[in-house]
């Protein structure tokens, strides 16, 4: 590689080239993630991606770390040291996100063929699994009652993600919406009579 790029390749950084395959991603799926491709839709030549990325394969592991970290940050950072009210509020909207579920819906494919990222989608899901039972258990289910709800809830996610990617126009009703009904039932069903 170079000491220096030329003008039309530094202007692009590899975050550029990350963002527009994840797009690409969640749009087409992994098959349509493929250098000409991302470089048309950058409007630069195919040497600005090589400028950047040894492979297609190099891309895909930055793409799968930047996805990571965006999940991780906003479980780790920026709901955990809320209330349990804006923890919540935080989760539905996130994972209520169409743009977040397109994507979502497509790693999950990805995870199909790919054990590197079903292992890392797993363990994502735990730690979400975990932050749904930590915000039941603040506003008073048991800890059994929270982390059995806090399953139900991920399965009702996951099941609206791959939905949501089959058939985008299918619903009226908001996953938000549906999510608070959950959890109204939750609550009833969870109270001292009705323990888990």
């Amino acid at each position: 590689m170079a000491s220096s790029a030329p003008a039309r390749f530094a202007s692009l950084r590899p975050a550029d080239w990350i963002q527009a395959a994840l797009l690409r991603l969640a749009n087409y799926g992994l098959d349509e993630v493929r250098v000409e491709l991302l470089a048309r839709d950058l409007g630069v030549s195919k040497g600005s991606f090589y400028w950047h990325f040894r492979d297609r394969t190099e891309l895909h592991e930055k793409m799968l770390a930047a996805w990571e970290s965006s999940e991780l940050r906003w479980i780790d950072d920026g709901v955990r040291h809320r209330s349990a009210a804006r923890r919540w509020a935080i989760f539905v909207a996130r994972v209520s996100d169409p743009e977040r579920i397109r994507l979502e819906a497509a790693i999950r494919g990805w995870a199909r063929e790919d054990g590197k990222v079903a292992a890392m989608l797993a363990a994502i899901e735990r730690k979400r699994a975990h932050l749904i039972a930590e915000v039941l258990a603040d506003v008073g289910f048991s800890w059994r009652a929270a982390q059995a709800w806090s399953e139900l809830v991920l399965l009702l996610c996951l099941g609206w993600t791959d939905r949501a990617a089959r058939d985008v126009d299918a619903e009226n009703r908001d996953l938000g919406e549906l999510l608070s009904d959950v959890i109204l039932a939750a609550s009833a069903r969870s109270s001292p009579r009705h323990e888990m």
